[in-house]
């Protein structure tokens, strides 16, 4: 269990890791470095011979006839501690030993008919034979005498320099690979301990944040590297939390607020109404006041739903090729009377052939919001809505002549239950949800909706659809109002 345990840790592995590549690299090196060190020694080894082989040569004597008539006693400088190390012989063509030195020392080397063959016919031949348990490294090349092979001369050997060296080898590599992993393996561990330690204190900071305290901060010094935008990334995740519980929490106590009291006007309706015997006329006047309140509940409800759905699954839209001109008109048509009610002005103009891929009741429903809202809180003048093609897109704009909207305000017009006026709008029947779902509507279409106001000169509200079906843009928290 513990060292299951162990394994978990993010450093030990990453460590063990680190170490096995390193052995895997220091394992292909070594060999490498073997092999090249053994086909150095042999090389050299084999350049030994032939430069002796050379010297052997030059000291012999060739006849008139083309024969081998006498051969050096001490054609080599091979002096005597090498005794039993190396040898020499010259033979005759036909494989015949005519001088021999130190052959009997090395164990009576065979003479290899092959090899004798080979070299007669002009190519030299290196071989490695094994005399008991030494190796010997064997050379044998050919005499030359105008242009045809009178002899051969073979030289030999002992392998043991090249055998201790490249034993030697393998032991310094058999220290060192073992010493080179342990300090690598302990480098490692302090290492990936020392890069990793932000981790830690990423994790203890995390531990300490809960849905209830959100206003902690990591705030680590770190550098600009993946663990320090990871922390910044973190607190940027952590700051997006707090303020959608923040916002959530604001929109659960405003949607709590807005529900009591139709639900208190609806009790003291009825307590007053039981209180003591009362008319018809009395009792018809509550279940009047108590109707609309009902309403005006259902009518919040809805809209909490609506903004509920967008939130969690996007608000569901029926698109169709829809002729905005018409459309537009008619919304327009409908609004007159509201206007016309107050004294108003509703004026549009709208450009034709105007098309787009829309649902025309979420359209409809945020146009008319919109024309709705200018002609609530616009005591007298003009309510004017215009509409035209914008790049590869529809702009629709809501423009009003009414006291304008503070700059202040402007940044949380959108929000849930957001009022300006609050008791101006609680009057005029809003329950501050309008402007919030307007929005939703327009973003699941791929558009966007915006609002420039001037005090003392007015609002407009402006609407940019695509004009073709796009991809809604990713859903968040549902963040809007309506005055």
């Amino acid at each position: 269990m513990k060292l299951r345990r162990l394994f978990r840790s993010i450093r030990v592995r990453l460590t063990l890791w680190y170490v096995l590549l390193l052995a895997l690299v220091l394992v292909a090196f070594s060999g490498a470095l073997y092999l090249t060190l053994r086909t150095a020694l042999y090389h050299n080894l084999d350049n030994a011979l032939r430069n002796s082989a050379a010297l052997l040569v030059n000291a012999l004597d060739v006849d008139d006839q083309g024969h081998l008539t006498a051969a050096p006693e001490q054609p080599l400088a091979w002096s005597d501690p090498r005794a039993g190390e190396h040898f020499w012989r010259v033979l005759d063509p036909a494989g015949r030993v005519l001088a021999q030195a130190g052959v009997r020392d090395m164990g009576d080397v065979p003479v290899d008919p092959v090899a004798v063959a080979t070299v007669l016919a002009g190519r030299e031949v290196f071989d490695t034979i094994r005399l008991g348990n030494e190796p010997i490294r064997l050379y044998t090349a050919p005499v030359d005498h105008a242009g045809r092979a009178v002899g051969v001369v073979q030289l030999g050997l002992s392998l043991d320099e090249v055998r201790e060296t490249l034993a030697v080898f393998l032991a310094i590599l058999g220290v060192a690979l073992p010493a080179t992993l342990t300090l690598a393996s302990l480098g490692g561990i302090f290492l990936a301990g020392r890069a990793l330690r932000p981790v830690d204190r990423i994790t203890r900071a995390a531990q300490t944040i809960s849905a209830h305290d959100l206003s902690r901060r990591l705030n680590l010094d770190l550098p600009d590297d993946e663990l320090g935008r990871l922390a910044r990334t973190f607190d940027g995740m952590i700051a997006r939390l707090d303020e959608a519980f923040r916002r959530q929490r604001r929109f659960t106590a405003d949607a709590s607020h807005e529900l009591r009291t139709p639900l208190t006007v609806i009790k003291g309706d009825l307590s007053l109404a039981l209180a003591r015997p009362r008319d018809a006329q009395y009792y018809r006047q509550v279940l009047v006041e108590v109707d609309e309140e009902v309403d005006r509940m259902n009518r919040l409800v809805e809209r909490l739903l609506t903004l509920a759905r967008a939130d969690a699954e996007g608000l569901p839209l029926h698109r169709q090729p829809v002729n905005l001109s018409l459309l537009l008109a008619e919304i327009v048509e409908q609004a007159h009377p509201l206007a016309q009610a107050k004294g108003l002005e509703l004026t549009a103009q709208i450009a034709s052939d105007l098309t787009a891929e829309v649902d025309p009741d979420a359209i409809t429903e945020v146009v008319f919001n919109l024309l709705d809202n200018a002609i609530k809180y616009t005591p007298a003048g003009r309510v004017r809505l215009s509409a035209h093609l914008e790049g590869d897109g529809i702009r629709i704009a809501v423009s009003d002549s009414g006291p304008g909207i503070s700059a202040e305000h402007l940044p949380h017009l959108f929000e849930p239950f957001y009022r300006v006026d609050r008791a101006r709008s609680r009057e005029l029947g809003g329950v501050g949800l309008g402007l919030t779902i307007a929005r939703e509507l327009v973003r699941a279409h791929g558009g966007d909706i915006t609002v420039h106001s001037v005090p003392g000169e007015g609002s407009t509200f402006t609407v940019r659809l695509p004009q073709g079906e796009e991809k809604s843009p990713t859903k968040g928290p549902a963040t809007g109002g309506a005055p």
